[in-house]
């Protein structure tokens, strides 16, 4: 694939070659459209490997390749206050406005989570995920109450909570019921959103316009990485080394139709744009700007 095919055959063509994977083709018009992503972010996580060996370094390379914003994640502020992490993203000129965080900070610290956002600039602190002991239906309908409660205490702060989903959300519990439709049902719109992954979501085979479709305005962010190869075979596994090797790949180097799904961003609420990959080929400044690249060259 060449980095900017997007630009060009649209989003019918793509979902041709999505036959081959078996994954759902997205309907969308072949009109040439002037829409595009006017800002474009990236999840530190993709960097961690670069960031621990020169973190400042990093973050310089992230806005001298284009990027406008970073999501941190609980790592970033590990070894240094919230307070030095923001001076280093003020000198840099890199905002953060979200954050991914861990599950008991957001479930028994709220209020401690909502000085850190507050120090950091985040307006909204996403759960990134549950362990495999926490994926039954009861245990979403746990996850849910949570998400409510924490979302409470920060709206008093501003600050809205987020969940970031993987591929188990959508794994069947029974009778058709998916971890993701008991989230999406039971929590409060005004204070829980989601952060919607979409290579894990599309390797479900789920139809993501339909999903934005049957849940209108609740998707506010998302996370952009492509996928490659015919990976059907992947739909109900839990095999994350082997699909992140072998399918996950740096956006426009796969085949997912990005642009039809962005074509639904009146219905979705998308607003936050950010890329994404759980192991970059090297060299990492390649990786970042393959995605970058053909992200600002997106229409829809």
């Amino acid at each position: 694939m060449k980095l900017n095919r997007r630009h060009f055959i649209g989003a019918s063509g793509a979902a041709m070659l999505l036959g081959g994977c078996n994954l759902p083709s997205q309907t969308a018009s072949v009109a040439v459209s002037s829409r595009k992503i006017e800002k474009i972010g990236i999840q530190t996580y993709t960097l961690r490997e670069a960031m621990g060996e020169d973190f400042v370094g990093t973050l310089q390379m992230i806005k001298d390749v284009g990027y406008d914003y970073v999501e941190l994640n609980g790592r970033n502020f590990a070894d240094r206050s919230p307070a030095e992490l923001k001076q280093i993203l003020d000198d840099i000129g890199l905002p953060s406005p979200i954050t991914h965080v861990d599950y008991d900070t957001l479930a028994n610290r709220p209020e401690a989570l909502a000085d850190i956002a507050g120090t950091l600039g985040c307006e909204t602190v996403v759960l990134p995920w549950v362990n495999d002991d926490q994926r039954g239906l009861d245990d979403y309908k746990a996850h849910a109450a949570m998400l409510n409660r924490a979302g409470e205490v920060l709206k008093q702060s501003n600050i809205k909570v987020g969940y970031h989903n993987h591929q188990f959300e959508f794994f069947d519990l029974g009778d058709g019921e998916t971890g993701m439709n008991i989230l999406l049902n039971e929590t409060d719109p005004d204070v829980v959103t989601f952060e919607l992954d979409l290579f894990w979501a599309a390797l479900t085979g789920t139809d993501i316009v339909n999903l934005f479709e049957s849940q209108p305005g609740r998707f506010s962010m998302c996370h952009i990485k492509d996928l490659t190869g015919d990976a059907s075979a992947y739909r109900n596994s839990l095999d994350f080394a082997e699909i992140v090797t072998n399918h996950m790949a740096n956006v426009g180097e796969g085949v997912l139709p990005f642009e039809s799904y962005f074509a639904a961003n009146d219905v979705s609420g998308m607003h936050y744009f950010i890329a994404d990959h759980d192991n970059p080929p090297r060299p990492f400044r390649q990786s970042v700007q393959t995605s970058y690249d053909t992200i600002k060259a997106m229409r829809f």
